[in-house]
């Protein structure tokens, strides 16, 4: 497979190594910016826990996906689609069906792309720069499965808007990958419903989610390497 189409099958393209993103579930493009963002302590935490009470009762969760990824140094946009699923005990996948078939599994065993142990990140040389590893990350993992007042331990957070949030991560290894995470909230679950990943070279990363199910019943087949 050729380093184009590895990057638009999902896996890497800017950030390398995460979903995204709580993008459990991803509707949006492009977040709109308010006129006003909030970031004071008090109504963050209060947002926060708001948003964490209503994920609470979610505890799994399957999604059809399309991601498109749009890099600067040329006019393309790398497309990608299939399902992904979510155990909030530890354990995301995400089943690229389009442009070709591919598995990313992430467990707290470790990153499994094609069946296959990946080794490496930020700071390894089993990741090259050019690539975009949305779900990837093991540092976004946490945001799929919903916001909550343990987002702000790792994450800048400011509110833009009822239903938008803006994530700058903590921690320099992330930063170095992702600068921010634009994300729509939705449903009665109040989880991510858009999200968008801004790299430091300025790609960027979206991913719509439809068909949502909460509290789907997965076996451990759903995220066996």
């Amino acid at each position: 497979m050729s380093m184009r189409r590895f990057a638009a099958a999902g896996v890497v393209a800017g950030v390398a190594a995460s979903v995204a993103t709580n993008v459990a579930v991803i509707l949006g493009l492009a977040l709109a910016t308010p006129a006003v963002a909030e970031t004071s302590d008090a109504a963050v935490g209060e947002k926060l826990r708001t948003l964490g009470r209503a994920s609470a009762a979610v505890k799994t969760l399957r999604a059809q996906f399309v991601q498109e990824k749009h890099l600067t140094i040329v006019r393309d946009v790398l497309r990608s689609s299939g399902t992904f699923f979510l155990d909030k005990d530890g354990a995301v996948a995400w089943y690229v069906t389009e442009p070709e078939p591919m598995r990313i599994v992430i467990t707290k065993a470790g990153v499994f792309v094609g069946g296959k142990k990946v080794v490496g990140g930020p700071d390894g040389a089993a990741w090259n720069a050019s690539f975009s590893p949305l779900p990837m990350l093991e540092g976004l993992n946490g945001i799929f499965a919903g916001l909550s007042e343990s987002t702000a331990e790792h994450f800048h957070v400011t509110l833009r808007g009822e239903d938008q949030v803006r994530l700058e991560p903590k921690a320099q290894a992330l930063a170095g990958w992702v600068t921010a995470i634009e994300i729509t909230l939705g449903g009665e679950a109040r989880m991510p419903v858009a999200v968008r990943l801004v790299e430091p070279g300025g790609d960027s990363t979206d991913i719509r989610f439809t068909d949502v199910v909460i509290n789907p019943s997965l076996d451990d087949a759903t995220f066996a390497p």
